[in-house]
């Protein structure tokens, strides 16, 4: 019952943070300072090769109720490198 109020309360664009949504990756709007920023080669490397093996993103992806991403840019990337239509996040107050 709860996964249907979610549901219904997501139609109309309010979103529980701490629970799971899939929003479309054209949606969620990166800063220009995580575009700025460069992964380290190391990091990179790890966050791939956990995508690669496991089909899953190792960082969870949050965005706030704008969709603006807070957190997981490496997430994002490897969507965006990979043409992942939807993604999982996590939205936060």
């Amino acid at each position: 019952m709860k996964g249907i109020i979610m549901y219904i309360k997501s139609l109309f664009g309010k979103y529980e943070p701490g629970y799971e949504y899939w929003v479309y990756t054209k949606d969620i709007k990166v800063p220009k300072y995580f575009k700025c920023t460069k992964i380290k080669e190391k990091k990179w490397n790890h966050k791939m090769g956990y995508w690669l093996r496991t089909g899953e993103f190792e960082s969870d992806i949050l965005i706030d109720k704008d969709f603006n991403l807070i957190d997981g840019f490496s997430s994002m990337k490897i969507a965006h490198i990979k043409n992942i239509e939807k993604v999982p996040v996590y939205f936060v107050n």
